[in-house]
């Protein structure tokens, strides 16, 4: 592993395990159980990561009893390499899938379901069409819990995949490409986005109702987890808020770069995203009440690529377009940088379920964690609650 900028810096070096997998980095994502981290990569293969680090910063930490100061020792041994599975052609759709394993789709409509252990089986063949989308309900700011299904958008049909070896019946139609796909929590309804705005489709009626609106090119989208409100956010800079109940569009539109990541809180109160100079932190409204945002972290001179929400503290972490990782509270100012600025820019980051580990991952193929135990936050955890 060459040397960077990331790996000159004391905090990262003693917190992180970091590889250049030498081809784009696609997307990342932790097993439901935590124990396993992957990462999809532009060549068709998968990196599995295991948890299990008998090194983890967690073990390493120590505190002294005079004057209450906390260090955490170097590691002693090499960092193992990821373990590379060859799953199809890229690019790779990605998502956790039942307690502790994966789930894959690739260009040629593969669905592959792939085991902590490295092992693989197809699911099943779309057609050469290629996966569109899969998601999770539930996926978002709620701790990666959930009944462990794969939602799975390919051939212009969503379908939902049981771990246990079940799948359901196609729950959605749609036409063209979709660009991202969200289930609802109560799976009654799937948003779908595409290049010219996104559909709300209810998945429990015979004629299957549908709410379309044409906001522009859909990056992402996510339901907040009490199912009231559908996040958008847009390639084109902004975000918009949809109403479940009345299908109202509320815009959002003051965003300099594309909006690639939105997190809710778990009581549905705060919606983070990327895409400005700084993170931005909606506090949610009442009724028609417009959210208003929570100044949190500073301003800066370069984008948030990415914003995440630790599934069990009010803590925020941001990564840049020059792959600077930050971690901040709600609604405070200040800031503690875990990863300096590095090459290969920065493309996704994600908690893992209990929220002490940060995956990253660059589209120039450098991917990693960070393990940051909770007790490295207990001030801040005082402060905001």
């Amino acid at each position: 592993m060459s040397t960077t900028e990331a790996e000159a810096s004391p905090l990262f070096a003693l917190l992180a395990r970091q590889w250049n997998l030498e081809v784009q980095v696609q997307a990342g994502a932790f097993s439901r159980d935590g124990a396993s981290l992957a990462f999809a990569l532009a060549d068709g293969t998968l990196a599995l990561v295991s948890m299990e680090d008998p090194e983890a910063a967690g073990v390493r930490w120590r505190m002294s009893i005079e004057d209450g100061r906390s260090t955490i020792s170097p590691r002693a041994r090499p960092i193992s390499a990821p373990t590379r599975v060859s799953v199809g052609e890229g690019p790779l759709r990605l998502s956790a899938f039942g307690p502790a394993s994966f789930l894959v789709g690739d260009a040629n409509g593969r669905l592959v379901r792939v085991e902590a252990d490295g092992s693989a089986r197809v699911v099943v063949e779309c057609d050469s069409a290629g996966v569109d989308a899969i998601a999770n309900p539930c996926a978002a700011g709620d701790g990666m819990e959930g009944d462990g299904t794969a939602w799975v958008a390919a051939s212009g049909s969503v379908t939902r995949y049981d771990p246990d070896g079940g799948t359901a019946r196609a729950m959605a139609r749609y036409e063209g490409t979709a660009r991202a796909l969200a289930p609802a929590p109560d799976s009654a309804s799937v948003a779908l986005g595409f290049e010219a705005g996104l559909s709300i489709i209810d998945v429990q009626e015979t004629a299957g109702e549908r709410f379309e609106t044409g906001i522009g090119p859909v990056e992402t989208l996510s339901w907040s987890p009490d199912g009231r409100r559908l996040a958008a956010g847009l390639l084109d800079g902004g975000m918009a808020l949809i109403d479940r109940a009345d299908r109202r569009v509320l815009r959002l539109p003051d965003y300099p770069a594309p909006v690639r990541t939105l997190d809710w809180s778990a009581d549905s109160r705060h919606l983070v995203t990327g895409g400005a100079f700084r993170t931005i932190v909606w506090a949610m409204g009442e009724g028609g009440e417009r959210p208003r945002t929570l100044e949190t972290g500073c301003s800066g001179f370069v984008a948030v690529e990415a914003a995440r929400l630790n599934p069990h503290l009010p803590l925020v972490a941001a990564g840049y377009e020059n792959g600077m990782i930050v971690v901040m509270a709600i609604g405070h100012r200040d800031e503690l940088v875990i990863r300096a600025p590095a090459p290969g820019g920065l493309h996704d980051l994600s908690w893992s379920p209990d929220g002490e580990h940060l995956a990253f991952h660059t589209a120039q193929g450098w991917a990693g964690v960070i393990d940051l135990p909770a007790h490295m936050f207990k001030q801040i955890n005082r402060r905001t609650a």
